[in-house]
């Protein structure tokens, strides 16, 4: 389901109301209070910054299985079977070239090497 700002933040806002009545039953103090929303807004607002700037993983388009999607045959001819697992754990996977290097049993400078040479194969990828 798609991010509605408007709609989370009215959400949102009913929340910390209810969570303020609850803080005054308590006996928090004003500035207390406040605190608190404000560290809840920034969160809310951090969480409404990443959905916006990130798209789901469709995992599907990054296996074998897809035959007809173009990216993955482009890369596939272009990469080796090897590389192109190195690619995916790099740049989808979030892995460091440390943890790469441990998980495929190879040094990280080779990993390093590899990398280097996929972007410059990106790069002139058309």
């Amino acid at each position: 389901m798609p991010y509605h700002h408007g709609l989370e933040r009215k959400k949102f806002d009913a929340r910390q109301c209810r969570l303020r009545q609850q803080y005054e039953q308590a006996g928090m103090s004003e500035a207390e209070m406040q605190a608190l929303y404000q560290l809840d807004l920034q969160e809310f607002l951090d969480e409404r910054r990443h959905r916006e700037h990130t798209q789901p993983f469709v995992e599907e388009c990054f296996t074998t299985h897809c035959a007809d999607c173009t990216l993955w045959i482009d890369f596939s001819v272009l990469l080796s079977q090897g590389d192109l697992e190195i690619l995916i754990l790099y740049a989808i996977g979030g892995y460091s070239q440390a943890e790469i290097a441990a998980c495929i049993g190879i040094s990280q400078q080779s990993i390093s090497r590899k990398i280097t040479r996929f972007k410059k194969k990106l790069k002139n990828f058309e």
